[in-house]
């Protein structure tokens, strides 16, 4: 390796450590020079590779600065359609989630919103009111399908985005887990396959696990969510059973199915009989004015089963969620009964209650606002303190980031380090049935923004770079 080369190398990982960060000014050449034992030639040879590559930047009358990284889109997959198989990430997941629970730790890995941002005065003066007027009703089991008022709120903000769901066709459940595994218990049995995206939701996959299913992962793209065309192939190759999805801001990817999309591929799976579970968990918390119409919108076979809740929006706490199981009603209702009767009274009326007023809609434009700006400190921070080579998601909505270090990266390693340190996050690995993503990592932008936060995320890139430069070497 000649001088110059030897000197990139030194500069692009002092960069990568943290030593120059972005919009730094460098040493001149002449003190370079003095600094490296090497020549002024050799020096500007090394600042024009930089320059080249763009790391760094030249300012007139100035010098030679690290240059201002711009938020870096994922990359388009290219994957090939594998084979169902097996899962296996409970456990994995289970040590994951406790360690992020630990006292003390900044949180970036369990997808929660923080308490500040959720609508605690509403809620408590909704709840003084309901113990004072309805203490009796509220301390009663109901052996039903839920609520009725609530499921007359849900089927009435469902015709809003073009789902002509009655409000009997309604279910409420114990959050959109629970709707999920009802989902899945209702379509099908032990050694069936569920066609997923990839990545995929980790709650999805543990729910897989759990239910002795297989899994297919199906390409999807950052941007548009899972390719039609490969899907469109698996359904010619294997017996699917049922084909689970969160469409719109995924989880973790953030990617947005179009509405043409969406048609296309409920047309697509009602030709072949096959049923869609729709998560539209983060449905509500689109960054444009416009809300996302859901793929139930477009079904006419009653295969669409769509599952949602509050518990991203309103109240993670209360656990009440809903699926509107379309031909599958009599199915799940018998499934959720003999499960655990119904969801807490309370928190369903509770939810009914503030999903009748407009305090809902204001409450969800304005966390649309907080989510689009966190979205937006989160992406330049981690270009700003990750790795050269580092892309990041550029979700519409929600509030989740997917982020992918460089090739060589092992996400898992840099959790071991980074948990203590007292920083948590989900790494790529459980997001996949067979193991791979492990140069990524999950990011919940949905906590309080100040120094701690972005001490945090400095911490991880540090570690992060370690880490590249250990499996470089």
């Amino acid at each position: 390796m000649t001088l110059y080369e030897q000197l990139v190398q030194q500069i692009s990982l002092q960069i990568e450590q943290g030593i120059y960060k972005s919009g730094d000014k460098l040493p001149s050449i002449r003190r370079l020079s003095r600094l490296s034992g090497v020549s002024v030639a050799t020096v500007q040879k090394a600042y024009a590779v930089l320059e080249d590559r763009r790391i760094i930047e030249p300012r007139p009358k100035s010098g030679f600065f690290v240059k201002a990284r711009d938020k870096v889109p994922l990359k388009k997959p290219v994957q090939p359609l594998g084979l169902p198989n097996d899962v296996a990430i409970h456990a994995l997941a289970t040590t994951i989630f406790h360690a992020c629970e630990m006292p003390g730790m900044v949180n970036f890995g369990t997808a929660y919103p923080s308490i500040e941002f959720l609508p605690l005065k509403q809620l408590q003066r909704i709840m003084r009111k309901l113990i004072q007027v309805d203490m009796e009703d509220l301390l009663t089991a109901h052996f039903s399908a839920g609520h009725r008022p609530l499921k007359h709120q849900v089927s009435r903000r469902l015709a809003e985005t073009g789902c002509l769901v009655a409000e009997d066709e309604v279910i409420i459940t114990n959050g959109c887990q629970e709707a999920l595994i009802l989902c899945l218990r209702a379509v099908a049995v032990p050694g069936d396959t569920i066609a997923i995206e990839s990545p995929a939701f980790v709650g999805l996959l543990q729910a897989i696990e759990s239910l002795g299913l297989k899994a297919l992962e199906i390409p999807s793209d950052a941007d548009d969510g899972i390719s039609l065309e490969a899907m469109a192939l698996a359904l010619e190759q294997w017996k699917i059973a049922a084909v689970a999805l969160v469409p719109a801001f995924n989880n973790p990817s953030g990617s947005n199915m179009g509405q043409q999309n969406k048609q296309k591929l409920v047309k697509l799976l009602a030709a072949h009989q096959v049923p869609l579970i729709e998560d539209d968990l983060f449905g509500d918390l689109s960054h444009s004015t416009a809300r996302n119409i859901p793929a139930k919108a477009f079904d006419e076979q009653g295969l669409v089963l769509y599952c949602s809740s509050i518990s991203k929006s309103i109240a993670p706490g209360f656990r009440v969620g809903w699926v509107c199981p379309g031909k599958y009603f009599k199915e799940i209702e018998y499934l959720k009964s003999f499960t655990n009767v119904s969801a807490s009274s309370m928190a369903q009326a509770a939810a009914a209650e503030f999903l009748s007023t407009g305090a809902y809609d204001r409450h969800i434009r304005q966390l649309c606002r907080i989510y689009m700006q966190h979205i937006d400190w989160f992406q330049k921070k981690i270009m700003l303190h990750f790795p050269v080579g580092t892309s990041v998601s550029q979700p519409r909505g929600g509030y989740i980031l997917w982020v992918e270090l460089p090739i060589g990266c092992d996400t898992n390693v840099i959790f071991e380090a980074a948990i203590k340190q007292q920083v948590s996050f989900l790494p790529g690995q459980l997001f996949s049935s067979t193991g791979k993503y492990n140069n990524c990592l999950r990011i919940n932008c949905s906590v309080s923004i100040d120094e701690r936060t972005e001490q945090a995320i400095q911490c991880l890139g540090k570690i992060a770079a370690i880490n590249l430069q250990e499996c470089v070497v």
